[in-house]
């Protein structure tokens, strides 16, 4: 009865060891969209603009504006700037109103590239079918 029992045991493990060479493998590329999850800050606060005044002054009208000014503001205070730094001035202004306009440009740029966008179904695709010798044999041999 051993005998028997062995012969039934190889013919057994004969028939799976030939059923797992005839599978044939898949490759199977799978392509999974996935959905950007950047947070888009809030705007900051707007520029508050303080009201500033500039007086012209001059030889001819100094004494009449610093008997105006005394009485308006009390204390009599002088900041001077020449007119050509006044241009320079007026220019660096200009400047920064350019360089802010650009910034919030590439800032509306971004918020839009980022903003929800539909993605495409997922897919999925068999690259190759066949026997895994035959897969072997073609992925090998584009290795050598």
């Amino acid at each position: 009865m051993t005998n028997q029992l062995k012969a039934i045991l190889l013919i057994l493990l004969a028939s799976s060891l030939a059923a797992c060479s005839s599978v044939e493998p898949r490759i199977i590329v799978k392509t999974d969209y996935v959905e950007k999850e950047i947070p888009i800050q809030p705007h900051p606060k707007g520029v508050t603009v303080y009201p500033t005044y500039f007086y012209t002054v001059n030889e001819e009208n100094l004494d009449e504006f610093l008997e105006r000014f005394e009485n308006e503001n009390g204390d009599i205070v002088f900041f001077a700037i020449s007119v050509p730094h006044y241009e320079n001035l007026s220019l660096t202004m200009a400047d920064l109103k350019r360089y802010i306009g650009q910034q919030k440009s590439l800032i509306l740029y971004y918020e839009d590239s980022i903003a929800k966008q539909e993605l495409p179904e997922d897919t999925e695709e068999v690259v190759q079918e066949g026997t895994l010798t035959k897969i072997q044999q073609t992925l090998f041999s584009g290795s050598n």
